[in-house]
């Protein structure tokens, strides 16, 4: 039984050395993260396509970092506050609308529809697209939202 432990232990000890060579290159990588914030009055809006998008210049999603990075990209939610949470895009959110007749303080319209917020990524920049289904398109922008873009290289 001695003999069976002394050979594995000698066998791990020259894995261990083995793992250990200086000519092997270290795993050096970047991560960079970056906050991006669009206002409600940033939105735009497309006709042809139905969606509102917004267009971030990022200067550090160079062409070396387009072709051999990576990236991620999360909504933050409750930004800034103890309880802030990401989910990453794309993501798509089930929500309902209600109109209250302000006379009445009835509700006069009311029903649900998906939002859907996905990105598009190209060097230098970056689209955020956020499509309402059910063509529920209200006559003011959406809301602030904060997103977080990291980079891999």
């Amino acid at each position: 039984m001695k003999k069976y432990f002394f050979v594995s232990l000698i066998a791990l000890c020259v894995l261990v050395l083995n793992g250990c060579k200086k000519d092997q290159p270290e795993c050096k990588y970047h991560v960079q993260t970056l906050d991006l914030t669009v206002a409600q009055p940033d939105w735009q809006f497309d006709k042809e396509a139905q969606q509102y998008y917004y267009h971030f210049d990022v200067p550090e999603l160079t062409t070396y970092v387009y072709n051999y990075g990576n990236w991620t990209i999360c909504r933050e939610y409750n930004y800034n506050t103890p309880d802030a949470y990401q989910v990453a895009l794309p993501e798509s959110k089930y929500l309902s609308w209600v109109e209250i007749d302000p006379a009445t303080k009835d509700t006069t319209n009311s029903g649900f529809y998906t939002q859907h917020i996905d990105y598009r990524v190209g060097i230098e920049y970056v689209e955020v697209q956020l499509t309402i289904s059910d063509y529920v398109y209200s006559d003011t922008n959406p809301e602030d939202m904060h997103f977080r873009l990291q980079l891999i290289y």
